[in-house]
């Protein structure tokens, strides 16, 4: 009995997916996810689903996790996983229109305020160093820091040095890009 019920509730679900997955043939070039009337298809906050995790450009601009860069506890300086975002970077920002660009430095919560405001400033000031480095115009750049302020970690109830490991998305650059307005 639980067998015929699981497979009804498969065919169900088959009948229901498969104006989607015919549909997606369509769009499988263009890496982005829709719906079935063509739609992009967005995340909870806002991103576009995206069906390949490269740092590339789609429908949606280019992918967020190439505009976040992520450090070591209680570092400022660059990794080579780091540098090797930022550099894709700049090469997909050759001949673009962005009129700006906004640096936003974030640390996680081990350590004083002060001192994870003053962290999440030097990561800023070393992503926007290794950009002008690499030919970026840096008139054009805001800093700014926000220390421990704006966590995307949960690790409530973690302690030592598992906890270290568990706030490694807050020790992180944001890079927002500001595009010139179209006439």
């Amino acid at each position: 009995m639980k067998k015929a019920f699981a497979f009804s509730l498969l065919a169900g679900a088959a009948m229901v997916m498969s104006p989607i997955v015919a549909d997606a043939g369509m769009y499988s070039t263009k890496k982005v996810v829709r719906d079935i009337r063509g739609n992009l298809v967005k995340n909870t906050w806002g991103n576009c689903v995206i069906t390949k995790w490269e740092a590339d450009y789609n429908e949606c601009g280019i992918d967020s996790e190439l505009l976040t860069i992520y450090f070591a506890f209680d570092s400022s300086g660059l990794t080579p996983a780091a540098t090797a975002k930022l550099d894709s970077l700049v090469d997909m920002l050759s001949g673009s229109n962005v009129e700006s660009v906004d640096i936003v430095g974030f640390a996680d919560m081990i350590g004083n305020s002060d001192y994870n405001y003053n962290l999440s400033r030097r990561r800023g000031k070393s992503v926007e160093a290794y950009l002008a480095g690499r030919g970026v115009d840096t008139r054009a750049v805001d800093v700014r820091a926000f220390g421990e302020d704006a966590p995307v970690s949960d690790c409530s109830g973690i302690k030592g040095e598992e906890l270290k490991a568990c706030l490694w998305r807050d020790r992180r650059v944001e890079i927002k890009l500001n595009y010139k307005q179209k006439m």
